[in-house]
């Protein structure tokens, strides 16, 4: 990723600027038949902003990715990239998707205001025994922090959070992420394919014989690399990790389906988060749903799934507790 700021036209440079202030997460251009659409998220809503003439629209997107070090010339693959831009005194780390479509290239930008990151525990939206139990979870030497959501719900940014948290000289914490979104100073942090084409279970796999202390995995995404993440929760390592799921019980159906027992389940998970975002007044607030993995939770787990009740037990034992920040 450059280092210095972004050259881009005026005109698209003050609308990210007033998208990276109004807390938006995601920029789309979307090329139609005779025109582009511009759409943005926020607060994980996709809402559509402006429409462009075409001619203008591939101006900037040509300006897209001349800033973020991509081709542009090649206009028929999938290409990705970053820039940085600094707008007075805000700051802006954009993250480039570049993908063909029957009209002509779509471009999604994501973006990371500096000046807005929180990444501290008190600032995400916990409630006050909600962050006792992240910090009770965050001080054992291994076990799963697992945190689900719909996308754009903020959890690699709760995750960096506790990244930040944990992060002492006297440990070895390492990620492995897809991208980097936020870099660390005193965390080693690996993008997978920027390493000879990597995957996640390659990295994870290579990271482990780094003598690692804390694991964060940015998102689980196979079986393999499920596999990997709960073997290193068990084997001496305390692992964060973010999977897509709307709520708890989605959560562990889904690792369900990565072929991770419930035996594993009970014997990794110590924390499982469900979080989504809120507006309170000008900022973005998670609003989190914890359930700790407690004895009485993995006598539950350990059950059999093909018991009457099995199902109807973990939702209870998942039901949420707090629901407004």
């Amino acid at each position: 990723m450059r280092t210095e700021s972004a050259k881009l036209p005026d005109e698209l440079q003050t609308l990210l600027y007033s998208f990276a202030h109004q807390q938006v997460s995601d920029v789309h251009f979307e090329a139609q038949p005779t025109q582009y659409l511009v759409r943005a998220r926020r607060l994980g809503w996709l809402r559509e902003h402006q429409s462009l003439a075409s001619h203008r629209a591939e101006q900037w997107i040509a300006a897209l990715k001349n800033a973020a070090g991509v081709d542009i010339t090649q206009r028929r693959i999938a290409q990705d990239g970053r820039f940085h831009l600094q707008v007075q005194e805000t700051s802006i780390d954009c993250r480039l998707s570049v993908l063909p479509t029957l009209w002509g290239e779509k471009v999604v930008l994501r973006l990371f205001n500096q000046q807005s990151q929180a990444l501290k525990l008190n600032q995400l939206g916990f409630l006050p025994e909600q962050q006792q139990q992240v910090t009770h979870a965050l001080q054992e030497k291994h076990g799963l922090i697992l945190v689900t959501g719909p996308t754009g719900s903020g959890k690699t940014h709760t995750l960096y959070a506790m990244l930040t948290h944990l992060n002492q000289p006297d440990i070895n914490i390492s990620t492995v992420e897809d991208p980097i979104e936020i870099p660390l100073p005193g965390i080693n942090q690996t993008a997978v394919g920027q390493s000879g084409g990597m995957r996640f279970a390659d990295c994870l796999r290579a990271l482990l014989r780094q003598d690692p202390d804390v694991i964060m995995v940015g998102e689980i995404r196979d079986a393999e690399t499920a596999q990997m993440t709960v073997q290193a929760a068990q084997t001496g390592h305390l692992v964060l990790a973010t999977l897509h799921a709307s709520h708890a019980m989605a959560a562990l159906i889904r690792l369900q389906q990565l072929n991770i027992s419930h035996a594993q389940i009970a014997g990794s998970l110590s924390l499982l988060i469900n979080q989504r975002l809120v507006l309170v007044g000008e900022q973005r607030r998670g609003v989190f749903d914890l359930n700790q993995v407690d004895e009485a939770a993995q006598q539950v787990l350990l059950g059999s799934p093909h018991q009457a009740d099995y199902w109807q037990r973990t939702a209870q034992l998942l039901k949420p507790k707090h629901i407004t920040p």
